[in-house]
């Protein structure tokens, strides 16, 4: 029995994270009333489980004050935004602890963060392979661009030119500039790597960066916990045998 509640726990905070980083990346707005829903049946379950010797409230307590401390502080300077908070606090209260394969810890949402941001530096490699796969079939995608080779390299680790109209939800990378030259005005494109841009960029064939929410990473975070347990901790080990 015990188990099988367990378990349940899980399935609804799997389904949490694919249906909010659903709604993420449709939208990039995740509702309060689903954070509530899901953060209620949490409690629920969690008052079950206390009220049965399962769990313990000051387990359940530490598991959520430590996901709201951590996400809502990163979430105030600025890393992350806010959904990706609330996902931290709804899962610790499903599944405040699991044990797992690799780690040293069985907090579920520093874990999960900690395997997101790991999992989410795998995109600028993703990116890096797509836009030298294109440079060797011959496609000119810096055409028109006056960049030093470091910033084109950059700009490979960043982003990638569209082939037709952008995505949705894709931010500009590049800039026209005019200069003046003998009475000769010349366009000249830049690249852009503030990412501050409060717009989307929708013109055909420009250079964009995916905008894609980290609230996915956690999902993909909570997935290899499940299977392989702390990729940090697991990199961290692998090292310490080759060093």
């Amino acid at each position: 029995m015990i188990y099988d509640i367990f378990v349940f726990n899980l399935v609804i905070a799997m389904v949490m994270l694919l249906f909010t980083s659903y709604l993420d990346l449709r939208k990039r707005e995740v509702e309060d009333k689903v954070w509530i829903a899901f953060g209620a049946l949490g409690a629920v379950l969690e008052a079950y489980e206390i009220l049965t010797g399962v769990t313990s409230a000051f387990s359940l307590f530490v598991s959520v004050g430590l996901a709201a401390l951590v996400g809502f502080s990163i979430f105030y300077f600025g890393f992350y935004g806010g959904a990706d908070a609330k996902a931290l606090m709804v899962l610790a209260v499903l599944v405040p602890y699991f044990k797992p394969n690799v780690g040293i810890y069985q907090i579920v949402p520093l874990i999960v963060l900690t395997n997101g941001v790991l999992l989410s530096m795998t995109l600028p490699v993703a990116l890096f392979l797509l836009n030298i796969s294109r440079v060797v079939s011959g496609q000119k995608i810096f055409d028109g661009f006056d960049e030093s080779r470091l910033r084109k390299l950059l700009a490979c680790f960043l982003g990638y030119r569209s082939t037709g109209k952008p995505r949705a939800f894709q931010f500009p990378m590049e800039k026209t500039s005019q200069s003046n030259n003998a009475g000769s005005v010349t366009a000249r494109k830049r690249f852009d790597f503030s990412f501050m841009q409060d717009e989307f960029e929708k013109t055909p064939g420009t250079w964009v960066t995916p905008g894609i929410p980290l609230l996915v990473f956690f999902t993909f975070g909570f997935l290899a916990l499940l299977t392989y347990g702390d990729i940090v901790i697991g990199l961290i080990s692998l090292l310490a045998r080759i060093f």
